[in-house]
């Protein structure tokens, strides 16, 4: 398995959500350090801790970890730019606090901001916002369908169970809408068949909000928090995983944390049981194999840059419990992740292409600027996500 995630860009402006409270400082486990958890920690990071305040207080309100990822994460999929698809899509949706992903469930919004190219069968649980459509196989969608420009595909057709709104010409052997369907005047509708046809304006729909200046972009967390975490605190040393060799165990509960970089020829495991936020300025160059061990009541909010290559394998959180896992890119090359990987979390990546080989099953949501898939692709999007800044202060 190889992923690659490069260095970090400048960010604009931190994500606006006003917690006010101090943020607590945490603590750290770490056999590779020989430290144990101070008794005043392991009290303070009980139950999972107290929600995690992020950025600098100078520069703004502090951000609340989980209501950052409430906001990025409430689609399945979301493509920046385009998706093309030469294998079977599709989406649906879970909540892993209700027990494991079972087949046959349904939900699981995408938006793609560009055009969706598909040369085989797509099936979206949920509700389809997208730039125009071409096909070449039936889609499917379980809610509402938006689109910015033409359905096309003389050959096939599709079904939305839900409304839908073409702004252009609607060009499929078939297009049965369950609701209403909206067309402006000057397009045909062609044989679509709906509850009802109105023939006014379609506005034009942006679902992933990914423009410079607007976008979250982790960089300025990762720098800020390059100086200000919870290290010192419990003594962890930042650059304790950056030669890896044999077996490595890294244990983080609670806190805020550091790593200049993990690297080596070995296998490191993070292994989270607290509200974690994790900054590696430096990036990821391991070998043989990264596991990312996240268990209840842990939650891990890693925010990458300066590379990701792992060269083995990778097991990114569990299928059970997906919502407790998001990761932050900041960079622009492309994310290549092979056949066999595990990616059970919330990826988003919003400057950089995801390219898949082979078939691949996430257990979470991807935000990614495009997507190419060389194989059959089956997301399912853990909902509990859309409830993680719960415990988050008010303000």
């Amino acid at each position: 398995m190889r992923l690659r995630i490069t260095r970090f860009m400048p960010w604009a402006a931190v994500l606006g959500a006003a917690c006010t409270v101090n943020d607590p400082v945490a603590t750290l486990h770490s056999p590779d350090a020989g430290t144990d958890v101070p008794d005043a920690w392991a009290e303070h990071c009980a139950d999972s801790g107290p929600p995690l305040l992020l950025g600098n207080p100078a520069s703004g309100p502090l951000l609340c970890s989980g209501q950052l990822a409430e906001t990025l994460f409430r689609r399945a999929a979301c493509s920046c730019e385009g998706l093309s698809l030469s294998a079977p899509f599709a989406v649906d949706a879970f909540r892993s606090s209700l027990g494991p992903y079972a087949p046959g469930s349904t939900g699981g919004d995408v938006g793609v901001n560009g055009g969706l190219s598909a040369n085989d069968r797509v099936t979206v649980g949920g509700s389809l916002q997208v730039g125009g459509v071409q096909l070449s196989s039936p889609l499917t969608v379980g809610g509402s369908l938006d689109s910015n420009a033409s359905l096309s595909g003389p050959g096939t057709s599709a079904t939305v169970a839900g409304d839908a709104r073409v702004n252009g010409n609607v060009v499929l052997a078939g297009l049965t809408v369950g609701g209403v369907l909206t067309v402006p005047p000057e397009f045909s509708p062609g044989s679509a068949q709906a509850s009802e046809l109105r023939r006014e304006p379609v506005p034009a729909v942006t679902p992933c909000d990914c423009a410079e200046g607007s976008r979250f972009d982790p960089a300025a967390l990762i720098a800020h928090h390059t100086v200000d975490n919870d290290n010192a605190a419990i003594g962890l040393d930042p650059a304790t995983l950056g030669d890896v060799t044999g077996e490595r165990l890294l244990e983080l509960p609670c806190g805020r944390f550091l790593l200049t970089r993990i690297a080596g020829s070995g296998h490191a495991t993070l292994r989270i049981r607290g509200r974690t936020a994790l900054f590696i300025p430096g990036g990821v160059d391991l070998v043989e194999a990264l596991t990312v061990d996240v268990q209840p009541p842990g939650e891990l909010d890693l925010f990458l840059a300066g590379g990701f290559v792992v060269s083995g394998q990778l097991t990114l959180g569990s299928a059970t419990l997906p919502s407790r896992v998001r990761v932050y890119v900041a960079g622009t090359q492309a994310l290549d992740i092979s056949a066999g990987s595990t990616l059970a979390g919330n990826l988003y990546a919003p400057q950089a292409q995801l390219n898949l080989s082979g078939n691949a099953e996430v257990f979470g949501s991807l935000f990614v600027r495009h997507l190419e898939a060389s194989g059959a692709v089956r997301i399912h999007h853990d909902a509990d996500v859309l409830d993680a800044g719960a415990a988050c202060p008010a303000h």
